[in-house]
Parts: C-alpha cells; structure tokens; sequence
C-alpha cells in the first residue's frame, strides 16, 4: 500500500523484537485497508545491528520505510527521526506492542478533524484480554508523587477512569498510541530529546496544553496493548522513570520543586526497595 499522499504517518520503534513490531505492523496495514486510510509506516530501529535484517525479511519493504539506528537512540530521539521523514496530515506515535484496528484510526482521525481545539487524540487501552489499563492521568505534581513514592496511592490518576465512555480531556495521555496533528508538531515542536526514555510523552502533552490545545483521552475506542513488553524490568527498578520525573520538574517547575521531587522520590524508593528486600 503506497501512498503517495498519507493522510497518517505511522511512527514505530523497534528494540530487540523484530517478531512483536512485525506483528504490530501487519495489523496496523490491515486496519488502515479496511479504513480506507492512506498510511506511511516508518520503522525506527534502534537495535539494527541486531534486528535491521531480520526486519527487512519479516516485512513487506513496498510498504514500510525503516530506518537504521546502530545504538539505542531513545523514545524522544527515535520518534523524531520518525517525524522529520514523515508526509502525513496526522502523526501517529505507536508502540510496537500496540495492535490497531480500523474503527480506532477512523474515530481519532474524525474527532480531530471535527475539534480544532484538540492537539492530541489517545484512545483507551486494553489488555490482550480486553482488561482495563491505565493509559491516561492529571499532570504530574508534588502531590503526586508523595502519594505514589510515599503513600502508595495514585493522586494524579482520575477516580472512575475505567468507567469513562465519552471523551475527556486530561493532563497527559501515554506514549503507546498518540494520534498528533502535524499542525501541533509544527507549532509545539519535537519531543524534548533530553528525556531518553519515560516521562517524554508527559513532558510533551504538558507542552501542548500550554499552547492552548486539549489532550483528549478517548474511551469510544480501545486499542489491545501489551503493557509493558517493550520493558524487562520492573517499576521501582526502572533506569529512567524516577531521574525523568525530576529532570520534568526541572524543565516545567523550576529547580526547587526540583529538588522536592527528587528527595520525594528518592525517600520513596528506599522504602519500598527496603520492603522488596
């Protein structure tokens, strides 16, 4: 399927899982066929020394453009890479672990072009089993993270998410699947490449709530998403989840929340490390 014209530009990395990224293209082609929509893939390899070959035999190379990283370039890096080769009306930024189908890509397309207000569009996400996921929450803030690192409860997600059925718009949607305007990107700009991994999606739904546009979370439609895949470790160990948030805080609320934050964080992650064993 290649389309001079895309109407959507499809962005996907792969990392060490040549197979899954397969998988997630092949029902991203499908769905966009039964949709009628004229897509680009782009396939942003970020373990090609290891995967660029089996990647060109595992998919069709008529309809997907990949390009070639020989070290791990990051989230923020790689997707950008992906933006600036991009034709489409609408980005699409997609987990390889994301598996889309054609009544979503038509719902995201059709609310964006009928809400000019609205800047980013996510649907919501489900497990393989059709279980719920929390894919959306409030703007990180102090309070926040005392609850989550020091109380253990979640005071930025949203109480009742999982019985949400109409749109809503909220502070920041996740990185598995967001439907972007190219307008947005044209006035927002890229993802803030100092975000190697995690918090980048944040960092930029804040940026565009900031430039007036809505981050709208959409529960009419759900994607199958296989949480975590693209991850081997778990929450409290992540490399880069908790330096990230403060370098967020940083960037949007100056060096002394900063600081709070990263002592938060910090105290937080010894407690529940001590309680790990």
């Amino acid at each position: 399927m290649n389309f001079k014209a895309p109407e959507i530009s499809v962005i996907i990395l792969n990392y060490k899982n040549a197979e899954l990224t397969t998988k997630c293209v092949e029902h991203l082609i499908r769905s966009a066929e039964e949709a009628e929509i004229p897509i680009q893939t782009i396939i942003v390899d970020n373990s090609a020394p290891e995967t660029a070959d089996i990647l060109k035999k595992l998919l069709p190379q008529d309809d997907v453009e990949i390009i070639e990283n020989h070290e791990n370039m990051g989230f923020s890096k790689a997707n950008n890479q992906g933006i600036h080769v991009s034709k489409g009306k609408y980005i699409l930024l997609l987990n390889n672990d994301a598996f889309v189908n054609s009544e979503c890509l038509k719902g995201g397309i059709k609310y964006l072009e009928e809400h000019d207000d609205c800047g980013i569009w996510a649907p919501k996400l489900v497990g393989e089993d059709g279980s719920f996921q929390v894919s959306c929450a409030r703007l990180p803030s102090i309070k926040g993270l005392i609850g989550e690192y020091l109380l253990l409860d979640n005071y930025d997600w949203y109480p009742g998410l999982a019985e949400w059925t109409e749109p809503h718009d909220v502070g920041n949607v996740i990185g598995a699947y967001m439907l972007i305007k190219r307008s947005i990107v044209e006035k927002v700009g890229m993802l803030d490449e100092d975000f190697f991994f995690t918090v980048e999606d944040v960092d930029y739904c804040k940026r565009v709530h900031e430039a007036g546009f809505s981050v709208v979370y959409d529960p009419k439609f759900s994607v199958v998403h296989i949480s975590g895949a693209s991850q081997d470790k778990g929450w409290v160990n992540d490399p880069y989840m908790h330096t990230n948030r403060v370098l967020y805080f940083q960037k949007n609320h100056g060096n002394l929340k900063a600081a709070l934050a990263s002592l938060i964080i910090k105290l937080g992650l010894k407690r529940m490390k001590r309680k790990l064993g």
